[in-house]
């Protein structure tokens, strides 16, 4: 199972912006909210991967070219808000991460959320291999 996190698109359409030939498999679900993120994993358990937009509502399109995301600001909440509650999802029941691709053509909000990635991947090694 694989979700595909978009307020518009289908996968076959990240597939031309991104040339990743997996957005043309079939198995995709839609999920185009948070709410329907957060909720379709609590009730269905974790995909093996989730593709991510950043930009979720018209509210965050005219941060696509901006160097800051004001993030508390929104109020429909961003593929950047998914993936932190998925973090802390994984972290609290202690299953590891899916893999994760990011098909956002937001290049602020993109940056946000592999430097995400790369934060909560240090702290797991840390975790896991404590200095002595």
């Amino acid at each position: 199972m694989k979700i595909f996190l978009d307020d518009e698109r289908i996968p076959q359409d990240a597939r031309k912006h991104t040339g990743n030939d997996i957005y043309n498999q079939e198995d995709w679900i839609l999920v185009r909210s948070f709410d329907e993120f957060k909720e379709y994993i609590q009730n269905t358990g974790l995909p093996e991967l989730i593709s991510f937009d950043h930009d979720l509502a018209h509210e965050h399109y005219k941060y696509c070219f901006s160097k800051h995301i004001p993030y508390s600001e929104f109020i429909v909440k961003t593929g950047y808000h998914c993936l932190l509650w998925l973090i802390l999802f994984c972290n609290m029941n202690s299953k590891s991460l899916p893999q994760i691709l990011i098909h956002t053509r937001n290049e602020q909000g993109k940056n946000n959320m592999i430097n995400l990635c790369e934060t909560y991947i240090m702290l797991a090694l840390m975790k896991a291999n404590p200095a002595k």
